[in-house]
């Protein structure tokens, strides 16, 4: 009957009354499938372990740690490694799961059963209780799915721990690789530096003195060896002028002597019964050459020099002999012929011969002139000395830019090494102490807030949540279904449905005559079968809901 605009309520009542029949089936059939369907479907149940990650105990500050990845990151590695077929076969046999399945599949077939049942998700922002986390802190919910109450509880254990072990595991194997790279990396970078460092001792001891840093010390050096080449040069000009000055006075005592002695000649005059003439005589004193030998060593040498301790004795001898002579001889104007004792320099200072004052001075002054030659001669050899020096020093400074350049190349290789060498051994002593960390379990943790309880209730099939959607659903397909026949069936009922469709007025209406008797008979059949049907279907439901627990349970014994 199609629906017209003015129906109401007695006509909507009217329609339910005629399709009460459907209504009824249709909500006890839907009941009773979901009543089977709660019976029938296996019940699984579900448990769940709440994993938190505590960061590092130690503080950044002091310990820093060398596992880098993130947690997420790190998670993940070690989920892949947990769901492995491997680490699953293990936890299969040890709790014995899947006992049937085992039987009948393939290892792998029961291996990707097992991963479906399990399921993690990361949890943020609050723990299990409702409770605010410290930041830096995560934490995820590993949960195990499967029929038995308890074999879901200690998967979910046992999975756990694996989590827990991996993770240290994980982490130690981290902090130790990276710890054993630092260490070859630093053997690497110390044999460089050895090899490096051995290049810049042997260029220093090859060219000790020209270094860039002894440059100053050679500069010093040079302005001393000019200073002494300067002294050097005013001395021996003086030398020169002294020589030049005795050799002066030697010719005027050597002019005096001779007309002393062409004198002495004419007058037939003679020393100790020999001539003047007699070149017996020494024309040099033994004390004054011993005197001048000693001044030029004096200028060289210490009073503790050997050779001038020695010459001091013999002179301090020689002059003790002039003292005896002088105290032993004869009056003074003669000279004693056979006295072997007396020296020349005695007979001389006695007065003995004539011209014997010139004589005495041309010695001294020719030993003053042997003196300055020796002293001349020293002088000479040691500015030769000091124009050696000067020329290494000028040679030295000439090569300091080249050594400089030579030492930077040198010098900036060895700094490179030393830094990276210093900085491998910073990141060595502190990837020690991150994987002394570590081993002490003082890092990053896994720990388990919620370990796995065993369910009380199946987590499938939700038997309320069934039937609630059962009992929505029937009224739907029972209610929806009746106005929607209704709808589709185009009979009218009625005078208000023809004059609606038709615009035609209605006289008078002819009701359906039926034989009463058959139709209430064939009525109250319909009604009592219909109403049978629904009883038991009733009945059947309402069993299955309050038993359907036990009934599962009792069919799964006998199956199993």
């Amino acid at each position: 009957m199609p629906f017209r605009p003015d129906m109401e309520t007695s006509d909507y009542l009217e329609i339910l009354r005629r399709r009460k029949w459907y209504i009824l089936f249709s909500i006890l059939l839907i009941l009773f499938g979901a009543s089977v369907y709660c019976v029938v479907s296996p019940e699984k149940y579900k448990s769940s372990t709440t994993i938190l990650v505590i960061p590092q105990r130690v503080p950044e500050g002091y310990v820093r740690s060398t596992i880098g990845s993130r947690v997420d990151e790190r998670l993940f590695t070690i989920w892949q490694q947990v769901m492995s077929r491997t680490r699953l076969l293990a936890v299969m046999e040890e709790l014995d799961l899947y006992p049937e399945e085992r039987k009948k599949f393939p290892a792998e077939a029961v291996v990707e059963m097992m991963r479906k049942t399990i399921d993690i998700q990361v949890v943020t922002g609050a723990n299990s209780g409702g409770r605010r986390r410290d930041s830096g802190e995560n934490a995820f919910s590993l949960t195990v799915t499967h029929r038995n109450a308890r074999s879901a509880m200690l998967a979910a254990s046992r999975l756990a721990s694996f989590f827990i072990e991996e993770n240290m595991r994980s982490r130690e194997q981290q902090a130790a690789g990276t710890s054993e790279f630092l260490q070859s990396q630093l053997q690497s970078t110390k044999e460089r530096l050895e090899a490096q460092e051995e290049k810049v001792k042997q260029y220093k001891l090859r060219f000790m003195g020209e270094l860039p840093q002894q440059l100053q010390a050679n500069l010093q050096i040079l302005s001393r060896l000019q200073d002494q080449l300067r002294m050097n040069s005013d001395a021996l000009r003086t030398a020169q002028d002294r020589k030049v000055f005795a050799e002066a006075q030697i010719g005027a005592f050597e002019a005096q002597w001779s007309a002393s002695r062409a004198q002495a000649a004419a007058s037939g005059g003679t020393e100790a019964g020999r001539p003047l003439t007699d070149p017996s005589i020494p024309m040099i004193d033994p004390l004054a050459e011993k005197k001048a030998q000693l001044a030029v060593l004096s200028m060289k040498y210490t009073d503790q020099y050997p050779e001038i301790r020695r010459l001091r004795g013999e002179i301090s001898q020689l002059e003790k002999q002039q003292a005896e002579a002088y105290g032993n001889g004869g009056s003074a104007g003669t000279v004693a012929v056979g006295q072997p004792g007396r020296s020349l320099a005695g007979r001389l200072v006695s007065g003995s011969a004539p011209g014997s004052r010139e004589r005495q001075e041309i010695l001294r002054l020719r030993a003053q002139s042997t003196a300055i030659d020796s002293e001349i001669a020293s002088l000479r050899k040691e500015r030769v000395g000091i124009g050696k020096s000067i020329a290494e020093m000028e040679a030295r400074v000439e090569k300091s830019p080249r050594r400089e350049q030579e030492m930077v190349s040198l010098t900036r290789d060895y700094e490179n090494l030393k830094a990276s060498y210093d900085d491998l051994l910073k990141k060595k002593l502190d990837a020690e102490v991150s994987q002394n960390l570590e081993k002490r379990q003082k890092g990053e943790q896994f720990q388990i807030v919620d370990p796995a309880v065993l369910p009380q209730e199946p987590f499938t099939p939700n038997r309320p949540m069934v039937f609630g959607i059962a009992f929505a659903s029937a009224l739907l397909v029972g209610f929806g279904g009746a106005f929607g026949f209704e709808l589709l069936n185009p009979t009218l009922r009625g005078r208000r449905d023809f004059q609606h469709f038709f615009q035609v007025p209605v006289l008078a209406s002819i009701p359906i005559i039926r034989d009463t008797e058959y139709e209430t008979r064939k009525n109250r059949q319909k009604t009592v079968i219909y109403s049978g049907l629904i009883s038991f279907g009733a009945l059947a439901t309402a069993f299955l809901i309050v038993f359907g627990k036990k009934i599962h349970h009792l069919l799964l014994g006998m199956t199993g």
